[in-house]
């Protein structure tokens, strides 16, 4: 393990605490920046919300036959 020996300068107690914070920092950094510029929000106008989905007309069926009546 090429980075396995971080951790005899740093301790896992402070160490993963402190990576995690910098990822979720890092990831909600990124969302805002998004979110800020318009770029995530620019689609939903295009997104079908609560719009009725196309349906095909079904043609009427068939009469069914009249049941043939019974000769003796």
């Amino acid at each position: 393990m090429t980075n396995g020996k971080i951790w005899l300068v740093v301790k896992p107690t402070v160490g993963l605490p402190v990576f995690l914070f910098t990822v979720a920092l890092t990831a909600l950094a990124i969302h805002a920046a998004l979110l800020a510029n318009g770029r995530l929000t620019a689609w939903w106008s295009e997104v079908p919300l609560a719009k009725p989905a196309a349906v095909a007309v079904q043609a009427a069926p068939a009469p069914v036959a009249a049941p043939a009546a019974d000769v003796k």
